[in-house]
């Protein structure tokens, strides 16, 4: 199935959540992605396989959908079909702050909903569930349109309808770890000149303590400002038209030819190969 979108772009409701449209031009496997809020994303050409940790891989076929339950590190395998269609598929993103809201709170403290693991399977989505997740996506794309408010209740239906299907969102846990609370400032304004010195100021921290304390992760600062700034140039390739240039410049690069060294060097391939010759 193909599906019309308005504008192929990422779509961001500050406090509500987003919607994108990914294409994907071969087959790829996407390691070490870090999901920090729950995520629908229905399937509509090739397959998506999910990895997270110890726990059991989930693959996906058209017409199926897997939840991503957020505050996790997963690995993606994207497949292509055999007749060389590009893998192609539909996401919502869920702001914290929709779980919040006290009817479903009510709800979810009333039913035996189960929290869903890093990543579960729809095997047969529901029709009601697939019309109202094509309606929030369509919303949150048609940003001059729709109010936020209606916006709003189209994202939680969408939750509700999980809630019929006995899975219930939850806001994923707190993790202290500092190379999270650096990364979640990096993607803020990933084409800011960072350094260490100034990310350090932000956390109100030392850079001496912040290095060392990033080492005590087995990571370093330039490590985490590279991952950040690719992983965001990923979703851009896979979810937009942007050209590769305009997206160097976005996570931070004015020279496209570092930028493709860059992202060559974390996921072992260039971002032309992404979208294939059939989306170029």
């Amino acid at each position: 199935m193909s599906i019309d979108t308005p504008d192929r772009d990422m779509h961001v409701r500050p406090g509500l959540g987003a919607a994108a449209h990914v294409m994907q031009g071969r087959e790829l496997e996407i390691l070490r992605i870090r999901v920090d809020q729950p995520m629908l994303i229905f399937i509509d050409k090739g397959t998506k396989t999910v990895r997270c940790g110890d726990s059991p891989s989930v693959q996906a076929f058209p017409g199926q959908a897997i939840l991503l339950a957020g505050g996790h590190t997963v690995d993606f395998n994207n497949g292509v079909l055999e007749d060389g269609e590009p893998y192609e598929a539909r996401c919502l993103v869920f702001d914290p702050a929709l779980l919040e809201d006290a009817y479903y709170a009510g709800r979810i403290a009333t039913t035996d909903a189960a929290a869903p693991g890093p990543a579960q399977l729809l095997r047969q989505p529901s029709p009601d569930l697939a019309a109202a997740f094509e309606n929030a996506r369509r919303a949150l794309a048609l940003t001059s349109a729709v109010p936020d408010a209606i916006v709003r209740q189209r994202l939680l239906e969408v939750m509700h309808w999980l809630l019929e299907a006995g899975i219930a969102l939850h806001r994923p846990q707190v993790d202290p770890r500092i190379s999270l609370k650096v990364r979640s400032l990096i993607v803020r304004r990933l084409d800011h000149n960072w350094t260490a010195t100034s990310v350090a100021g932000q956390l109100a921290l030392s850079e001496a303590t912040l290095r060392r304390r990033l080492a005590e992760e087995s990571t370093s600062f330039s490590e985490l400002l590279v991952d950040a700034r690719m992983a965001t140039a990923l979703t851009l390739l896979q979810a937009t038209t942007h050209p590769v240039s305009e997206i160097a410049l976005s996570v931070g690069y004015e020279s496209s030819s570092r930028f493709a060294v860059r992202f060559r060097q974390r996921f072992g391939f260039s971002p032309t190969t992404v979208r294939g010759k059939r989306l170029c």
